[in-house]
């Protein structure tokens, strides 16, 4: 059974409530966030800055809203909204002050702020830590649904005076339900900050206030993964020894 079948089974049946529970502080949920999630880089590894929004039932109490999946929280939202994808029980260790609602307007449950704590000693008596998500596996690719010519005309100069670039890619990146962010995949020798540190000052002449530029090697998974789904913009011209 999965978390949305549980939570039901839950809700009528007091002997499920217990795996309910288990399973829900080991599953990745849904946040609604005022702004895009930030990435904490001084921080320790993982670090994260989130804003979430917070709502009132109809005696005025204050919660925040949590959700099994991205269909429900869409259910609930009626617009698209910044949200992230997030284990649980590290959910519950940055609200443990505030009470939270697991899919609110729907078949639901309250956690209260002592219920969250009285969870959240469990876990650690039991010694359950937060499970990270894979974050490849939520991460799609696209090409691009506006124009990014601007992009690749800069970026293409730039490249042409790079003897260790062969290819470049660039495409769309979604992370989870975040909003699409511009990718470009180098297929290159060498290091690869000598190389993307220059490019993104180059290029970030052109790139517009509402772009987000990202860049990878083609060396990696993700770098190769994402190349699949569209043909290079930059391919370099062939040595005179290797025609």
């Amino acid at each position: 059974m999965n978390l949305d079948e549980l939570l039901k089974a839950a809700i009528t049946d007091p002997s499920k409530r217990s795996l309910f529970l288990q399973t829900l502080i080991k599953s990745d949920v849904y946040v609604i966030c005022k702004n895009p999630v930030k990435q904490e880089r001084d921080r320790a590894e993982g670090g994260i800055q989130l804003e979430l929004i917070t709502t009132q039932n109809p005696d005025g109490e204050v919660f925040i809203p949590f959700f099994t999946s991205y269909r429900a929280l869409q259910q609930f939202a009626k617009r698209y909204v910044d949200c992230y994808k997030i284990n649980c029980l590290r959910l519950f260790d940055l609200i443990q002050t505030v009470s939270a609602v697991l899919n609110p307007n729907s078949y639901g449950k309250e956690f209260t702020s002592q219920e969250i704590k009285s969870i959240l000693l469990i876990a650690r008596n039991l010694k359950i830590k937060a499970i990270s998500y894979n974050e490849a596996d939520t991460i799609t690719y696209r090409p691009a649904e506006h124009s990014v010519s601007h992009i690749t005309k800069a970026a293409s100069k730039f490249l042409s005076k790079q003897p260790n670039v062969d290819r470049a890619f660039i495409m769309e990146m979604i992370r989870g339900c975040e909003k699409p962010q511009i990718l470009m995949v180098l297929d290159m020798m060498g290091n690869t900050r000598k190389l993307f540190v220059p490019l993104s000052k180059y290029i970030s002449k052109v790139v517009k206030p509402n772009e987000h530029l990202a860049f990878i090697s083609y060396e990696q998974d993700m770098g190769k993964k994402a190349a699949e789904t569209v043909e290079p913009f930059y391919v370099r011209k062939k040595r005179f020894f290797e025609k």
